[in-house]
């Protein structure tokens, strides 16, 4: 059953592509790899791995300090540059009692608190005042409900990989529900330190120089000749509206939130289960009113590992069968922000609403024999496109899709 959409009247972005929605758009025109060899000072430390990065683009580096203070990790920092603009863009007028945040991290003020562990430990000198809530994983949640004054109700999700695409989905549910008139919603990472990549790097994940050459094919999912993730960093954000509120101020949408699946694999922290993704699908198709034939296009997870795309795959052909949809794994470009590439993905499914175009899975071909029935292209394609499937699959076993609807008044920038 269709159990009502949320309209999305805002859109920011700050990313490994650049800042802005426009920005973003004009990148899956034209896709391009964003990615770096780590800073070669970091593969001084222990294990330390020869990594390949995504960090953020120059333009965006420069949108981002104004945001920066005694008070704001860089991953608060992000929030805050990405919500500016979705702000501006969708002028709101609400109710502040009416009104919340529901915002996504994997691990929260990681910057933070490398750089105090760094000081307390080989400086010895005292932490700084702000430390706690730096570092505090609702630290951006807060510090967005203090910039725009919103009463509501003020959450954090930090559900690994899904965390941003969990936050999107429950302030869906709150919509619906008449709890709220309208939300802020996102979410931001920012883990390019050189002890969390040691960490990544002794699971023994990462895309790196050892195995690829060449930056621009670091990220390869779904291709056999993939080498693992790249890790990136940025944030996404979103103002949601129910439509009641939305139309009674003359609001447009972008596009439409207009289903949540989610659940949980119970079986692995880490190797992801082909089960439990395809139930999430189904219960996001259930929940926007739709069958798998309706769905134009997929944006997977596919981070560029084996267990992960392969996994996907058999869990797309499952749920979709002969003929299923184009497919596209944007993290072959701007990497996988982790906490926050939930809602990037998301907005990069609303921008191919309104591009009308499935995006580039650069570097695919040759592509995996255990992937072959998917239909990807290194180039992005345009054709017309109601329903997206955008996929955020975690450690830990949480499996979260959501669908986006092209919005009646919408039209290709």
């Amino acid at each position: 059953m269709n159990n009502g959409s949320a309209w999305i009247t805002g859109i920011g972005v700050v990313g490994p592509q650049g800042h802005g929605w426009q920005t973003l758009c004009e990148s899956l025109r034209a896709p391009s790899a964003c990615f770096q060899s780590v800073p070669a000072d970091w593969l001084g430390y222990p294990g330390a791995p020869d990594a390949f990065i995504a960090p953020l683009d120059p333009q965006a580096e420069q949108a981002v300090l104004p945001h920066q203070s005694l008070s704001t990790d860089r991953a608060c920092a992000l929030a805050l540059c990405a919500a500016a603009e979705a702000w501006a863009q969708s002028a709101p007028q609400v109710d502040p009692r009416r009104a919340g945040v529901y915002w996504g991290t994997g691990m929260g003020g990681l910057h933070t608190t490398e750089t105090s562990y760094q000081r307390l430990l080989t400086e010895r000198a005292p932490l700084r005042p702000m430390t706690v809530v730096r570092i505090m994983a609702n630290s951006a949640a807060a510090q967005l409900a203090i910039q725009y004054g919103l009463k509501g109700p003020n959450q954090t999700y930090s559900v690994a990989c899904a965390s941003s695409a969990t936050a999107l989905g429950e302030a869906l549910l709150a919509l619906r529900a008449g709890r709220i008139d309208l939300a802020l919603v996102g979410g931001s990472e920012a883990m390019l330190v050189p002890g969390v990549l040691a960490a990544w790097g002794a699971l023994r994940v990462l895309s790196t120089r050892k195995t690829v050459k060449d930056p621009a094919l670091a990220c390869r999912p779904f291709s056999s000749e993939r080498a693992g993730l790249a890790i990136g960093e940025g944030a996404a954000a979103f103002v949601l509206e129910s439509e009641r509120h939305a139309r009674a101020r003359g609001a447009r949408p972008l596009a439409e939130l207009a289903g949540y699946g989610t659940s949980c694999d119970a079986a692995s922290l880490v190797h992801p289960q082909m089960d439990g993704q395809v139930e999430a699908m189904r219960q996001a198709l259930q929940d926007a009113g739709l069958t798998a034939r309706d769905i134009s296009a997929v944006n997977a997870h596919a981070t560029g590992t084996d267990a992960g795309d392969v996994a996907e795959a058999q869990a797309l052909a499952a749920t979709f069968g002969p003929g299923s949809p184009p497919v596209s794994a944007t993290k072959s470009q701007h990497g996988h922000l982790l906490g926050a590439a939930g809602a990037l993905e998301a907005a990069i499914s609303v921008a191919s609403l309104q591009l009308q175009l499935v995006p580039a899975t650069l570097g695919v071909q040759p592509i995996d024999p255990r992937c072959a029935g998917l239909d990807v292209s290194g180039q992005p394609r345009a054709m017309p496109l109601e329903h997206v499937l955008s996929n955020s699959f975690a450690f830990g076993g949480t499996n979260v899709s959501l669908v986006l609807r092209r919005a009646a008044a919408s039209s290709p920038h």
